[in-house]
């Protein structure tokens, strides 16, 4: 560092200690106005990065380009620390316009003395005559030095802690504002941090990429504004955001990595992101939370009751160049038991039932795909819930990383697994035949070695198009003419138990009976065989991952969905796993008077 630089930093901290009642802006001009007429110093011997003449949030001298990153592979030298220390005062005006509550009322707040720096988020202050520990709300910062446990001391946190050390020296003036909760269960206090009247600490590290924004629920005052400069932050690539931007350039050149999102539910969420942390490559991101309820804003101690719909579910955002989604739900059903529900491990109750909640509506089909081929390998049926993702609330602080900042706490997953590379089991992705050519019809007799073949059969006439966007609600149109699959379990046929037959909802053709469907498991509903030979037809179907086996209403020549061969074996050994809106259901009171009656004799 220069002596105009040092100059700057030491006269810079005692205007933080008196707290002149200039802006920041202000303070800094007048620094650089007495180093001048004091040391000789020009200005001209401090670098001058370009002026472009747009003013931004990082302030308007500094370009984002020049702030260096944060990273696990060098601590930042004084220089390094210099430029983000001014530029963090250049930008703390701006703030007043952007906070929900303007500038801050000084007199309003609780005054107190900082001792010390312990990390970039917690500090020792004295208050009250009292030294006490305090926790910024709504923020967490990499672990530093200062961690009592080496394993979680990191290069990254080391340069956050010197940073807001270099903003802020022992002895100067602090303000404090509570939320709902003084102190956390560490009895630390918690609070939102001013160093004057335009500048809040929290938000400020929140700007420049120097913590991640988490909630500290009940005290959320300012956590969607928080969220708001975090995600400014990242779309910057600015501190500890820019650490995957830069790998990713270093393995990809000029293509951004494929970064997509995916919720997984599967019991206590502690064990399920330390396993997912493990993983040697792909995993961008981690955050535990709450997923799919029926409330706002749940707290761990609603969810434990159990009957706020909650499962308890990790946010998981990887690079699909290097983590494929079907290497991440191998991951996945090798740490759950797919086919309990309401449990996983110890762990007893709704909020610990297996789910799989998707963004990408792309995702659904590999994800159904995938828990069909991995079937087999169950004695019981898979219950793995697979829905869109309603909603998600990230869970209290202390939850984050748990089982980092807890090495021996409780876990119900086996961590050590994620060291051992998928098997071929587990990915299931049987190979291909390219010989075989997409959409070939298939011999229906491979498959109705059990059906018996009706005569006299009558003719069923497909509508025209027309006719079926009139008759046919959205989803039975786009499943039965367009090929889509309707979600599992949130269908009308799954748990249906009634007597009678299933027919196209199409033309009406008789394809199934209760008295072929069994429960498999699967989220939809499923026969064992059709009501007879000659109402189904076959096609080989290639159009996800592996080769299925696509059926259809000879009729009408409507999508109905596929024929597995992992069927009860007492019932022939296949599994016709059929969409509930390709169906309408005639009970077996009403099979006579809709012209079915010739078929009562299949059902009584």
């Amino acid at each position: 560092m220069n002596k105009c630089e040092m100059n700057v930093r030491r006269l810079k901290s005692r205007l933080n200690i008196i707290k002149r009642p200039l802006t920041a802006l202000w303070s800094i001009f007048l620094a650089f106005t007495i180093i001048v007429s004091v040391t000789g110093c020009s200005l001209l011997d401090l670098p001058q990065p370009e002026n472009t003449g747009q003013p931004t949030a990082t302030g308007p001298g500094l370009p984002v380009e020049e702030l260096p990153a944060l990273n696990q592979q060098q601590v930042l030298d004084d220089d390094q620390i210099f430029k983000y220390t001014l530029a963090l005062s250049e930008a703390a005006p701006d703030f007043n316009a952007l906070r929900p509550s303007g500038k801050a009322d000084l007199k309003n707040l609780q005054a107190a003395l900082l001792e010390r720096v312990v990390d970039g988020d917690t500090l020792v202050i004295k208050i009250d005559g009292q030294s006490k520990r305090l926790r910024l709300i709504g923020i967490d910062a990499p672990e530093s030095f200062s961690h009592h446990d080496e394993n979680l001391r990191t290069v990254e946190g080391e340069n956050v802690s010197r940073i807001v050390t270099a903003l802020i020296e022992p002895g100067a003036s602090i303000w404090l504002q509570f939320d709902t909760e003084k102190y956390d269960q560490y009895d630390r206090m918690l609070a939102y941090v001013y160093l004057d009247e335009n500048i809040m600490l929290n938000e400020l590290l929140a700007r420049f990429g120097l913590v991640k924004v988490k909630s500290y629920r009940p005290n959320t005052h300012f956590h969607d504004y928080l969220k708001e400069l975090e995600a400014d932050a990242k779309s910057e690539n600015l501190g500890i955001w820019r650490n995957d931007s830069e790998l990713n350039d270093k393995r990809k050149g000029d293509n951004p990595m494929n970064k997509k999102t995916i919720y997984l539910a599967g019991g206590c969420f502690w064990g399920v992101e330390g396993y997912y942390q493990r993983l040697a490559k792909g995993v961008i991101s981690t955050e535990v939370g709450y997923a799919n309820g029926k409330t706002e804003n749940p707290t761990y101690h609603d969810v434990l009751r159990g009957d706020t719909g909650f499962a308890e579910t990790l946010k998981l955002e990887y690079d699909a160049e290097q983590l494929s989604l079907r290497e991440v739900l191998a991951h996945f059903f090798r740490i759950v038991d797919p086919t309990t529900a309401d449990r996983q491990g110890n762990d007893i109750g709704n909020q610990y039932r297996p789910g799989i909640y998707y963004v990408d509506e792309d995702d659904f089909d590999e994800i159904c795909d995938y828990i069909d081929a991995r079937r087999k390998d169950y004695s019981k049926g898979i219950v793995i819930e697979v829905h869109p993702l309603n909603n998600f609330y990230e869970a209290e602080a202390y939850h984050q990383e748990y089982l980092d900042k807890n090495p021996g706490g409780y876990c119900h997953v086996n961590l050590n697994l994620a060291d051992l590379p998928l098997t071929e089991a587990e990915l299931a992705v049987p190979e291909l035949k390219e010989s075989r050519a997409e959409g070939e019809k298939v011999d229906p007799e491979l498959f109705e070695r059990f059906a018996v073949e009706l005569g006299d059969r009558q003719r069923y006439d497909r509508p025209s198009d027309e006719d079926l966007r009139q008759d046919l609600t959205d989803l039975q149109y786009r499943v039965t003419q367009d090929g889509a699959t309707e979600r599992p379990f949130d269908n009308e046929f799954n748990d249906h138990r009634e007597k009678g037959i299933y027919v196209d909802i199409v033309s009406g053709e008789p394809l199934f009976s209760s008295t072929d469907k069994f429960d498999s498991g699967c989220g939809w509903p499923s026969f064992s065989k059709p009501i007879s030979k000659g109402m189904i037809d076959y096609y080989k179907d290639h159009s996800l991952y592996r080769e299925r086996i696509e059926v259809r209403s000879s009729s009408a020549d409507s999508h109905l969905g596929h024929v597995f061969d992992d069927g009860p074996k007492e019932l022939g050994g296949l599994r016709y796993c059929i969409n509930s809106a390709a169906l309408r259901f005639i009970a077996l009171e009403e099979m006579e008077a809709e012209g079915y009656g010739y078929l009562m004799f299949l059902v009584e």
